[in-house]
């Protein structure tokens, strides 16, 4: 872990505070206090927790960084040759992470993870309303939670710091089932602080709620093996009433209903630079958008072949060579010459519907970017339901069907089908929910671990060819690549703590 990242002086939290106040709306648009006595006053604290949502709008955070290691997956590929360390580890080929934009969200990661630590450090001493301090309190206890989760999912057993002694950083891994653990306790901890199921109305839109925390937590538990946990934290968010699937697939990305009940979990966006994300111009073609594309990701066609005719997420996701999008107002029909510099023949388009509208392609379209959704929470329970129903990944159980899982599944396939019954699936097999699952989310953070977890990947990864996937065939050995190797540099500031491939236990449940 750098060491900026730990810097103890609070005048570093206050800085980059007043630049995250500057830079995104409602409940972060607040005046810093000074810094002659900080954490006196409950307008402090709440600038505490404040900053700690600041990384998510780094280019290497929620910008970006979600998608170079995201590559791993057969949905996408890094479309650029330049990028070849990011392109060799997400081939399994690299012996060492000296990829840049990994150690950049290890970093910002931390950035997260120090600062909802000094949240929960200075903050329960502090005297102010229970319900604030509450609310605070279970936000820096959902970053933490989250955060490793993002992380783990990443790079297995984490290295965890004393949040009584924050100097005191340089630790060593823990095992993947100590991290777990601290992750789950983590959210437990917020599900008890937290009170808001939602925040998607009002100046608290996008803070952490007792629905992100519920649901955070189910995947924790699906990720973990834990399915009886899975179903039931599944079941307190689907039961709380609170949130519910939009009636068209692309409503859930566009800027007129980005805070609707599907949306759990997101980065809250102005259309301004500096006050959002560039997540939606860096999957756009260079040549396509007169150079406003950054091209930095195209979608594959083994993703284009995953989904069924009629399927109306396609057109969402992506669009290819002989199809027509809007973009500027205008429809544009995709050509080999004018998208010739996506590598595969297809654009990601899931990001894009801000263009439909606007005159120029700006970076930030102010268009919320989710990291949790209700259809995202229904296939979990539908998961939980199908493994406890003797279904899963294994071969012999991947075609069982399990009547008990047919609601939650199909709520979420019906709606891509226009509610359509005849694509109702009265039994749905494991199998199916790994489809749905891909279809869904894409380019959400899920396909590439969601394989990882199953166990599946060494096998998908193998089948691919270059009709399908440029790449073609990938070699993906669980015992080394399950989990990617950490920052190259994160180890050798460590002075030998840090270290990768360690025993089993690090990348295994013990």
């Amino acid at each position: 872990m750098k060491r900026f990242i730990y810097i103890s002086n609070i005048l570093f939290i206050l800085l980059t505070t007043t630049i995250f106040t500057s830079c995104v709306d409602d409940f972060l648009d607040k005046e810093p206090y000074g810094t002659s006595s900080f954490w006196t006053t409950p307008a402090e604290a709440e600038l505490g927790i404040n900053a700690a949502y600041q990384p998510f709008y780094e280019e290497e955070f929620y910008g970006r960084g979600q998608f170079w290691l995201e590559t791993a997956d057969d949905d996408m590929i890094v479309n650029n040759s330049g990028k070849t360390t990011t392109i060799n580890l997400t081939s399994f080929i690299s012996t060492t992470n000296d990829d840049g934009y990994s150690r950049s969200y290890w970093e910002y990661s931390y950035r997260i993870i120090r600062r909802s630590n000094d949240v929960l450090r200075n903050v329960p001493n502090m005297s102010m309303d229970q319900n604030l301090k509450n609310r605070i309190l279970g936000e820096a206890n959902f970053m933490l939670g989250l955060t490793y989760f993002q992380l783990a999912r990443r790079h297995g057993g984490l290295p965890f710091g004393d949040k009584e002694n924050p100097l005191d950083y340089n630790k060593p891994r823990e095992t993947l089932t100590e991290t777990y653990n601290r992750i789950e306790a983590y959210l437990l901890e917020a599900t008890h602080l937290l009170t808001e199921w939602n925040s998607n109305n009002g100046e608290n839109a996008g803070r952490a709620t007792l629905g992100a925390a519920w649901g955070t937590l189910a995947k924790v538990y699906c990720y973990w093996g834990k399915y009886d946990k899975a179903k039931d934290a599944c079941e307190k968010v689907i039961n709380s009433g609170q949130f519910d699937l939009l009636d068209d697939y692309a409503k859930a990305f566009s800027l007129e209903y980005e805070k609707s009940p599907e949306h759990i979990f997101y980065v809250n966006n102005k259309a301004e630079r500096h006050h959002g994300t560039i997540t939606s111009i860096v999957h756009l073609s260079q040549k396509l958008t007169d150079g406003g594309g950054w091209k930095y990701f195209a979608p594959t066609k083994s993703l284009s072949d995953a989904f069924e005719p009629e399927d109306t997420r396609r057109s969402v996701t992506l669009a290819g060579i002989r199809e027509t999008v809007r973009l500027l107002n205008t429809d544009v029909l995709l050509t080999a010459d004018n998208i010739s510099d996506m590598g595969t023949g297809f654009m990601c388009m899931k990001y894009a519907s801000p263009y439909q509208k606007l005159s120029s392609y700006d970076w930030e379209t102010g268009l919320d970017i989710p990291i949790l959704r209700y259809s995202d929470i229904l296939l979990l329970h539908a998961e939980a339901i199908i493994v406890l129903g003797g279904g899963g990944p294994d071969p012999g159980k991947r075609n069982t069907g399990v009547a008990a899982a047919a609601e939650s599944f199909n709520k979420v396939r019906l709606r891509a089908f226009k509610q359509d019954q005849s694509k109702y699936i009265a039994a749905p097999t494991f199998m199916d929910l790994v489809n749905e699952r891909r279809c869904e989310l894409a380019f959400e953070e899920q396909r590439h671990a969601d394989l990882v977890r199953w166990g599946l990947a060494k096998e998908v990864y193998a089948a691919a060819t270059t009709a399908t996937d440029p790449r073609g065939p990938r070699t993906f050995d669980p015992a080394k690549h399950n989990y990617f190797m950490l920052p190259q540099r994160e180890i050798d500031i460590s002075n030998g703590l840090l270290i990768n491939n360690p025993e089993p236990g690090y990348s295994t449940f013990e």
